[in-house]
């Protein structure tokens, strides 16, 4: 059987090989080789470090903008002598397929030139809006709730083929693990950092789709991590920016925040990881400790030894590897310092600190070698359970085996590249992306104006790329139609609307919440997007339109392009609502100048002009 073969192994047999190599495991460390608990292994291996930026120059941490993009000496060694068990890559350290190939191969040759196990390599490449690859690497997808709308016609098909997808895409890469699915259930419209990230608010739907999408992952080779334990769903709050509190009694957290969970765990392919989520549960730990500024809070789940040891390890069952989201958010990093939240995270029952300290430059690295030492006195001192560490370093140990980490560079890096640079991005999938565009299309309500009617259109888009994608799409798609857009980053210069009212029918797009720059493709100028105004007054000025449109009978279409919710406050003044769950464009350079497209406004502008139907389902309620 051959490596490509063996990784395709039932979960039934990982959980026997986990508990297989665990005894391998036992039986070194009391044999005092490699393995043993007097060896810093059991720290390297339980942290992953983020290598976004570094500059060697001393720049500032915060300040510091240089991206990784291949390992400087002082990382090499900051891994080896670490022995560090993994790192987690973001878009800043990935440009295009033969470098990702590249660093990805340099990282596991320092680990086995080392002599150490090989790196767990992770990214976030969730789909939708969260896909750290370029476009022109690997298809990025709609998103999960777009596959969420396809359910009643498609049942799980596209969660299967999405992550399949993925799957292959990251794994010619040299990625291991991928931080998904997300399958956080959202019942809170309000909800900042989830939303279209959740496949719906059904928690039996969000439980089905996400088990298809760990089983797709691993079956081609990609650890899956589950997120965000016990559930993201109901927080108004982002995590990234503070700490969140969810009120669920523990009837309701077993009905739906759990419930995803629960399902995924009881599958034969169960999830290799589960991520914790930065946020408090009262009833299912009220335990509170003192912040760094002297504070009392409720424990996160990610520092809660009663939830991520007394719920998911021994109630629940979970028998694969805990990974905390990132320390640095502030929903830890706000309220505790780098020592204790590593501290208090092992203690709880997490088996990786994901991002635990970030190193950005030759002080940075001083600082997380006092760190390293400080983790390694609180096991000599018995802050830390050196039995719990061992256990823990057992199936970090096993999943790596288990899952052929090594399985990258035993082929050589040409090899590894031409079977990269060849197949990737993948037809298929953007093939299947088109599908899925075009099968996730929702018309949530018509006053009979669609499909629409006439030769000019009239746009508002929240930027210039997404006005090029949209007027391109239908300029293509229907003979002789013409269209004016207007980018909602310019209305702060009070633009001359009545062109817009002049049209055969006004198309609005809304991205709500806001996105920012980096999601803009580059096609706004600068200045108009610093004087953007916020979101408040864009949506005052969008309603002032709507009503100007109205009294001139002008037909108007407004298109949730991210959160559907918002098409709630638009039933009584639009003619028409559509939520498309996305609104990804890929700005291409041609003799012509810059190009957008995306297969969501190819999608869009078919559906609009009556080419396709639209027969998707929202996945969540729109009053």
């Amino acid at each position: 059987m051959n490596n490509e073969t063996a990784i395709r192994i039932t979960g039934i047999m990982l959980r026997g090989l986990y508990g297989f190599l665990g005894v391998l495991v036992m039986l070194s460390v009391s044999a005092g080789c490699s393995f043993s608990s007097e060896s810093p292994l059991w720290l390297g291996q339980k942290l992953m470090l983020d290598l976004r930026y570094y500059c060697a120059d001393g720049t500032d941490e915060k300040q510091c903008k240089t991206p990784v993009t291949e390992l400087p000496p002082v990382l090499i060694e900051v891994i080896k002598q670490g022995k560090i068990g993994g790192v987690i890559l973001f878009a800043e350290n990935l440009q295009d397929t033969a470098q990702v190939v590249k660093l990805n191969y340099q990282l596991q040759s320092i680990v086995k030139e080392a002599g150490l196990p090989p790196l767990f390599v992770a990214i976030d490449q969730e789909g939708g809006r969260v896909a750290r690859l370029p476009d022109a690497v690997a298809t990025r997808f709609v998103g999960n709730m777009a596959i969420g709308a396809t359910y009643p016609e498609h049942g799980t098909r596209f969660s299967a083929e999405v992550n399949a997808g993925i799957a292959k895409s990251i794994r010619l890469l040299g990625f291991n693990v991928n931080f998904a699915p997300t399958v956080d259930v959202n019942v809170n419209a309000d909800n900042p950092v989830i939303n279209v990230r959740s496949y719906g608010e059904s928690a039996e739907l969000v439980a089905e789709m996400g088990a298809v999408a760990v089983s797709a992952l691993q079956k081609n080779g990609v650890m899956s991590a589950l997120k965000h334990f016990p559930g993201h769903g109901d927080t108004h709050v982002d995590s990234h920016t503070g700490l969140p509190k969810v009120e669920h009694d523990a009837a309701t957290i077993e009905a739906v925040d759990l419930l995803p969970f629960n399902y995924a765990i009881e599958q034969p392919d169960y999830p290799a990881m589960i991520m914790t989520a930065h946020i408090q549960y009262p009833a299912l730990d009220d335990t509170t400790f003192t912040t760094k500024d002297g504070e009392q809070k409720v424990l996160p789940a990610t520092l809660s030894h009663n939830i991520l040891t007394g719920l998911l390890r021994n109630k629940m069952g979970y028998s694969g590897l805990i990974v905390t989201d990132a320390l640095d958010m502030a929903g830890i990093a706000q309220y505790v310092d780098h020592r204790d939240a590593v501290v208090k995270t092992f203690n709880a029952g997490a088996d990786i600190a994901l991002m635990p300290f970030a190193i950005r430059n030759p002080q940075g690295v001083k600082q997380f070698w006092q760190l390293y030492e400080q983790w390694i006195q609180a096991r000599a001192t018995g802050e830390l359970n050196a039995a719990e560490l061992d256990t823990s370093l057992q199936r970090i140990l096993a999943a790596k085996q288990a899952y052929a980490l090594d399985e990258f560079i035993e082929q050589p890096l040409s090899k590894r590249l031409a079977d990269a640079t060849s197949q990737l991005p993948m037809p298929d999938n953007q093939q299947l992306e088109r599908q899925l565009a075009e099968a996730s299309l929702t018309k949530v309500f018509d006053k009979g104006v669609l499909p629409l009617k006439g030769k000019h259109f009239a746009l508002v888009m929240p930027d210039e790329a997404r006005c090029d994608a949209l007027s391109t799409a239908l300029e293509q798609h229907g003979k002789g139609i013409t269209t004016t857009c207007l980018s909602l980053n310019r209305i702060a210069a009070q633009p001359d609307v009545r062109p817009l009212l002049e049209a055969d029918a006004l198309i609005i797009g809304d991205i709500t919440p806001l996105h920012s720059l980096v999601e803009m493709g580059g096609m706004d100028d600068l200045a108009n997007w610093k004087a953007r105004p916020d979101k408040s007054a864009i949506d005052k000025w969008v309603k002032g339109l709507v009503e100007q449109a109205r009294s001139r009978q002008v037909p108007v279409v407004m298109v949730a392009l991210r959160t559907p919710y918002m098409l709630s406050e638009y039933r009584e003044l639009a003619d028409a609502g559509v939520a498309t769950f996305g609104y990804n464009v890929t700005v291409n350079s041609t003799a012509k100048g810059e190009v957008a497209v995306g297969a969501v406004f190819t999608a869009l502008a078919a559906g609009l002009l009556g080419h396709i139907p639209m027969p998707g389902q929202s996945p969540v309620t729109i009053e």
